[in-house]
């Protein structure tokens, strides 16, 4: 926890004169990735299946970035340190700039017909495995001392209600509550740590099979979310400048029903 001295001192660097100037201001969508430059700089997606998790990993990589995909089945504590040590040994001359955890356990049930394996299990795919998840990229970050970013996708259960999803909403406001204590911990030392709350369906093809949709067809504009679309958020939030991070955005569509 910061002290009164510690936030003293954070007053104190804020008012010493900088007499550079400040650097061009570039296009939107068209900055470098905070952290390590590009041709060093590696992204690490943990929970990629054909949706979300592989748009984003496609768009990092279209940018020229060296991006390692981790499955869902990594959401264990000690598979999750390996994994993430393996990426790092994998390409030792490059060093972890952002690290994307888009993995949880999505438990639907009634509060009733709860037990205590059907909350462990969703408290392992959000919390635990984002906390495991977190520390490993931390102390890559921290270790080459370059900065980068910490983007945790999360769902509107962190923020409301409703009924059947008491074990995911508990899981996800764990994660959110975890995202806005390591934000503060760790932003003054150049890690930028983001929440994105998801706030309604994701287009796939399980979803479309779930509700019937003829073969081909897609739904219609606004109604749910797309996810070479979404992905571009996950690459916006990891350009962000120091001076204007960006901690929680809500991504919605238009016409969000949850």
């Amino acid at each position: 926890m910061s002290s009164s001295a510690d936030r003293a001192r954070n007053r104190i660097e804020l008012l010493v004169p900088n007499l550079t100037p400040h650097g061009a201001v570039a296009p939107l969508g068209h900055d470098a990735c905070h952290g390590p430059m590009t041709s060093e700089h590696i992204v690490i997606v943990l929970g990629v299946g054909p949706g979300l998790g592989l748009s984003i990993a496609r768009t990092f990589a279209s940018r020229g970035y060296t991006v390692a995909i981790l499955s869902r089945s990594k959401a264990r504590l000690d598979a999750i340190r390996t994994a993430v040590a393996n990426v790092r040994s994998h390409w030792p001359e490059r060093r972890i700039g952002t690290a994307i955890y888009n993995a949880s356990i999505r438990v639907r049930s009634g509060f009733m017909d709860l037990d205590g394996e059907k909350v462990k299990q969703s408290v392992d795919g959000s919390i635990t495995g984002g906390f495991a998840f977190a520390q490993a990229a931390l102390e890559s970050m921290l270790e080459h001392g370059r900065g980068g970013s910490l983007i945790f996708t999360g769902a509107t259960s962190s923020i409301r209600g409703r009924e059947n999803f008491a074990a995911f909403a508990a899981a996800k406001s764990g994660l959110r509550a975890m995202c806005q204590s390591m934000a503060k911990e760790f932003g003054p030392r150049n890690i930028h740590v983001a929440h994105v709350i998801v706030d309604g369906l994701i287009e796939s093809q399980q979803a479309l099979d779930f509700f019937g949709m003829p073969k081909g067809s897609r739904f219609p504009d606004g109604g749910v979310l797309y996810p070479p679309q979404m992905a571009k958020t996950w690459l916006f939030l990891a350009q962000q400048h120091p001076g204007s991070w960006t901690h929680e955005l809500d991504l919605r569509p238009a016409k969000e029903h949850f």
